[in-house]
């Protein structure tokens, strides 16, 4: 009986982060995204960024959230 040699697909590399920058969407208006989308699933985000929005006395930013900081 002759044996067929088993091929396996190929490993392929595993996930990392692109080194395409992603766009900026600071100047977006969620407030005024969520009133005009008729995107179901887009206004539900919106609808739920603006109930976790925290008010600017709130709003806080830490030192290990920078681009440059690596936690380990």
């Amino acid at each position: 009986m002759a044996t067929t040699p088993r091929t396996e697909p190929a490993a392929a590399a595993p996930p990392g982060p692109s080194a395409e920058r992603l766009p900026d969407f600071a100047g977006v208006d969620v407030g005024v995204l969520a009133a005009r989308t008729d995107h179901a699933v887009l206004g539900e985000v919106a609808a739920l960024l603006l109930r976790n929005w925290p008010s600017p006395e709130d709003a806080v930013a830490y030192y290990e959230d920078g681009p440059e900081k690596r936690l380990h």
